[in-house]
């Protein structure tokens, strides 16, 4: 106990005076006989077995778990046996240390009952310690900090039950002393549920059976930067660790090949590709062709992008190795080697299990139809099946199933034929089946909500044995009641991580029992016949269906804003813009639009805002890369007519090549300009434009040309310029041809009168000398 060893032994001697129970005594002399519990409830110690008054505290000095559990049922005979660890996390050393194995004598009945037990307090009594000699074990002395391993091992008689189908309690007491001081109040504890089932051969046991499809999620938030680069490197390269949650995760999947479903997000194995390969900006390469064997699946970012890649958001700190790489080449480094090898053993699994791919991103699917954006939706669906097939997944079944269980009425229906619906059962609490079948489209599947909720506290929950046990004991009673023909679907959480001692657990091998048959989701569809029950009884209208929805209204306020939405819309844009941009086959839309639905997923609920700044920048950066291909041209032309030619250079500085357009815009439509043809640019490359600019006026015009791709849409770059129009070529012509033809007519009048003198004279006219020279008729010159 928490409390010192004075106030304790106090508490124990004031419940023996009140009353309420037998004096304290050494529990090694074992406890007192109790009257059993009534069928179906909480089973509760003795006094003298556990404490007369519940502690203030329900944190123990000592912290205990179990590790293994064999077998994971009652037997019929034989013996029982439990191991586990024993931590003191006191600031105190702790002598004399016995560990007992508490039982409930009576068992839980009923699926409520189950989960009103797993609900209670740590520190309820739940059962007596099978005290004994023999039946405990002594460990060493602890001191702070430390660790000791214990074993208790006791026959089927040895543990105190009734022997009644149902499921019991089984757990671990430490009682220990400190300054020579102890008492009966358990100074660590742990426990979870032992089922049993009804005697082989039996009548109740033929009617025993049932079914369990068991539903695990392969989630993790995934961010990218602005220039497609995953965020939080060190976080993925903790996950791939061997002790890490994803790398637990795969490990544990790997030791069965019993029927199993995987809901995965196909955007975690484009982050762990990431990291497997150095975590490169955009790939903006060719995509290789469909008929290359070994052409490696596309994803966010897979190579060097044209440009240099801008600096990502967060800077320093958890979100600064967000540029990190590790080595691609023939020597890696370990994270890669991990990330590779996690991905190679996924592969190997895939086949064994059954996989559903949720839409890529883990897009906000109420969010997305809610705000009438389809187009999101059915593209997050076709890149998740595409990112699926390019790991060799080919048959991976489309499935919509929020992490919280929920989905809005109005999502249920735009959802439609595209996936099957897998919800929490407290989302249609009016069904009394697990599949609730949608004609002419993919059914709801409605996962118990209860069993997938993990075991009973101080014990971690969610360890691979509790949540082991919670699915015996409720599969159990399943199988025990009515309802034993439909099948128990449990979604585990999508952050389930198996724990350090997984392998001890034992996991698949206790589910393997002659009572219970694994299923995986198809197998529920398809063994089902899925009749609704309540109020959408006998209903075949899909809006029936929805109208009974249980959408919670903190889970509308909590879906990603429309700005998030918005961002991502417009990112996807963008990244159609830059694909068109490029010439030859390529992979950048759908790339940028793995980044672009990241900022409209589940997890960004978390924290939209940042989500949605990082789509931004995202967008920032495209079109950085696409004012790469640019116009340079004057600033000012003067037209010494009503038309004339503009010069101008077009510019590719990416390294891809490009084919681009120009588009004009004048306010005065006195001014045109000749229509220009895209051309295409090698990277790297520049040709000069000409264009002819033709005004009917005379005034200055301002001109805006914009670089376009072939299908009209803006790329960034632009240059503006002024052309001066003028009439004055054309007077100019008028007076020089005015000019001219005076000229003309001025030669023609002198030509005319020497005709008229040579004709007068008989020839050419002689020079006179001196006074009166001219030639007189009849006169004769002397010789």
């Amino acid at each position: 106990m928490t409390r010192p060893a004075a106030p304790r032994l106090a508490t124990g001697l004031l419940a023996a005076t009140a009353g309420l129970g037998t004096a304290l005594l050494p529990v090694a002399h074992g406890p007192a006989v109790a009257a059993p519990p009534a069928p179906g409830a909480v089973a509760s110690a003795s006094p003298a077995a556990a404490p007369a008054a519940a502690p203030t505290d329900p944190r123990t000095p000592l912290r205990v778990t179990i590790a293994s559990l064999a077998p994971a049922t009652v037997p019929s005979s034989g013996r029982v046996t439990v191991t586990g660890e024993v931590t003191n996390r006191s600031d105190e050393t702790w002598t004399d240390l016995n560990v007992y194995l508490v039982t409930s004598s009576t068992p839980i009945t009923s699926r409520s009952g189950l989960a009103e037990a797993a609900a209670t307090s740590p520190d309820t009594p739940v059962g007596e310690r099978r005290a004994a000699e023999g039946q405990y074990v002594t460990i060493n002395d602890l001191l702070p900090g430390g660790t000791a391993s214990y074993r208790l091992s006791l026959r089927r008689a040895d543990l105190a039950i009734t022997g009644g189908p149902g499921v019991y309690w089984i757990g671990v007491h430490v009682l220990g002393a400190t300054d020579g001081e102890r008492d009966s109040l358990a100074d660590g504890r742990a426990r979870t549920f032992l089922p049993l089932l009804p005697e082989p051969g039996s009548a109740g046991a033929a009617r025993a059976r049932t079914s369990l499809a068991l539903v695990v999620p392969v989630r993790q938030p995934v961010r990218r930067g602005g220039a497609a680069r995953l965020l939080g490197v060190s976080t993925w390269e903790r996950e791939l660790a061997p002790n890490g949650r994803l790398a637990r995760l795969l490990a544990w999947s790997g030791t069965t090949r019993r029927p199993l479903t995987w809901v995965v997000d196909p955007a975690v194995l484009d982050a762990v590709a990431s990291v497997a390969l150095g975590n490169p900006p955009l790939d903006t390469a060719p995509a290789p062709a469909e008929d290359e064997p070994d052409a490696a699946p596309q994803t966010p970012g897979s190579s060097a992008a044209g440009g240099g890649a801008p600096p990502e958001d967060g800077g320093a700190g958890a979100e600064g190795d967000a540029a990190e790489e590790g080595e691609t080449g023939d020597d890696p480094s370990p994270a890669v080697a991990r990330a590779r090898a996690w991905l190679e053993e996924f592969r190997r699994q895939a086949p064994t299990h059954t996989v559903a791919s949720l839409p890529y991103g883990d897009l906000d699917v109420s969010a997305a139809l809610g705000d009438r954006r389809p187009e999101l939706m059915a593209r997050a669906l076709r890149l998740g099946a595409a990112t699926l097939a390019g790991h060799g997944i080919e048959r991976a079944v489309p499935v919509v199933a929020p992490s919280s269980g929920y989905l809005s009425p109005v999502a249920l229906q735009g959802v439609g034929a595209q996936a099957a619906v897998l919800l929490a059962d407290s989302a249609l609490p009016s069904a009394g089946t697990t599949v609730v079948r949608r004609p002419g489209h993919p059914p709801v599947v409605l996962a118990d909500t209860a069993a997938g909720s993990g075991g009973p506290r101080p014990h971690p929950r969610f360890t691979a044995l509790a949540v082991r046990q919670r699915l015996l004991g409720e599969a159990a009673l399943r199988a025990l009641s009515p309802d034993r023909a439909q099948p128990l679907v449990v979604s585990l959480p999508g952050d389930w991580d198996p724990g350090s001692g997984w392998q001890s657990a034992g996991f698949f091998a206790a589910l393997d029992r002659p009572w219970l048959r694994l299923v995986d989701l198809p197998g529920v569809t398809a063994g089902s016949s899925g009749r609704p029950a309540g109020p959408v009884a006998g209903s075949d209208d899909e809006e029936a269906v929805a109208d009974e929805l249980v959408y919670p209204p903190e889970e509308q306020v909590a879906e990603v804003p429309a700005g998030n939405l918005a961002a991502t819309a417009a990112l996807t844009l963008t990244g159609r813009a830059f694909a068109t941009l490029l010439t030859g086959p390529d992979a950048v839309e759908d790339a940028v639009a793995r980044v672009a639905l990241l900022g409209s997923s589940t997890s960004a609920r978390a924290d939209p805002d940042r989500a949605r700044g990082t789509t931004r920048r995202a967008g920032g950066y495209l079109r950085s890369q696409m004012s790469q291909v640019h116009i340079v041209g004057p600033r000012f032309v003067m037209m010494s007519g009503v038309s004339g030619p503009i010069q101008l250079t077009l510019v590719n500085d990416l390294e891809r090549t490009v084919t681009v357009g120009l588009a004009t815009s004048t306010p005065d439509t006195r001014l045109r300009l000749s229509r220009f043809e895209p051309v295409t640019l090698g990277p790297g490359r520049r040709t000069a434009i000409r264009l002819q600019a033709r005004s009917s006026d005379i005034g200055v015009h301002s001109v805006t040309l914009k670089v376009v791709d072939v299908d009209g849409r803006p790329l960034g770059s632009e240059t503006r310029f002024s052309v001066r129009t003028s009439n004055v070529s054309t007077v100019i012509w008028v007076v020089m041809g005015i000019g001219g033809v005076l000229l003309l007519l001025a030669v023609a009048v002198r030509l005319y009168r020497r005709i008229r003198r040579r004709q007068a004279t008989h020839g050419p006219l002689l020079a006179r000398s001196g006074g009166d020279r001219s030639p007189h008729p009849g006169h004769k010159a002397k010789a």
